[in-house]
Order: C-alpha cells, then sequence, then structure tokens
C-alpha cells in the first residue's frame, strides 16, 4: 500500500496519568503513517490528489498542545480521529511515545502504537 508518513514530530503536552504529571509539561515524539492510493497524485503532482502533511502535522501538535489526556491511548485516538476526519478514506498508524517518562529504569521513551482503518 501507497503511503504519507511523518516521522519524528514532537511537541509538550499535559498528559500523564496523575494530577502532577498533568500539572507540568512532557515531551512527545509521533510517528505518523498514512496508508491511501497515491496513484492520482503521483501521475496529477497536485496536492488535492493526496495527504496533506501539514494539515495532518497541524491537527496532531495542535490536539497535543491544546488538550489534556490521562492515556496515551486517548490521545492517540483523538489524533487518529482527527486525521481521519481530514482523510476519511486513510489507514493510519500512530507511534505516540512520551519521553523520559517517570519510570523505575530511567527509560528514554514509552508511548503506544495504535492502527485506524477507514469506516465503511
Amino acid at each position: 500500500m501507497d503511503a504519507v508518513f511523518v516521522r519524528g514530530l514532537e511537541f509538550e503536552g499535559n498528559h500523564g496519568y496523575s494530577a502532577a504529571e498533568r500539572r507540568g509539561t512532557r515531551r512527545f515524539r509521533v510517528n505518523l503513517v498514512l496508508e491511501r492510493d497515491l496513484a492520482t497524485a503521483s501521475a496529477s503532482d497536485k496536492i488535492a490528489d493526496t495527504v496533506d502533511y501539514w494539515k495532518v502535522s497541524e491537527a496532531v501538535v495542535k490536539l497535543g498542545t491544546q488538550s489534556t489526556f490521562r492515556l496515551l491511548e486517548a490521545l492517540a485516538g483523538a489524533m487518529a480521529q482527527a486525521i481521519q476526519d481530514l482523510y476519511p478514506d486513510v489507514t493510519v498508524t500512530i507511534e505516540l511515545d512520551k519521553l523520559a517518562p517517570p519510570c523505575p529504569g530511567v527509560p528514554a521513551a514509552c508511548g503506544v502504537r495504535l492502527t485506524r482503518r477507514p469506516r465503511s
């Protein structure tokens, strides 16, 4: 399947299960894969025939910086929904990392990956 991708999109947000985590900001990183037939775009050279990764990045960063979620799963789900609101025919895979989470062993990142297929 053809795909448009965005790798390493970063923002600061107030997300975390505990109230203490939500009081301060943390860094997050997002990788996106947006699967869609790109044959028309490859022939037309028109942005209207593809996925505009600028618009997708804007929607993801807006959610990440202007909303608050307890779970990464909920934040990633909201991001997938926002992308499919823009492009209903894409299959979206999101990898969302919380950088330097407050966990034993000091991991570099913890996160989730989810895939949402187009709604019929």
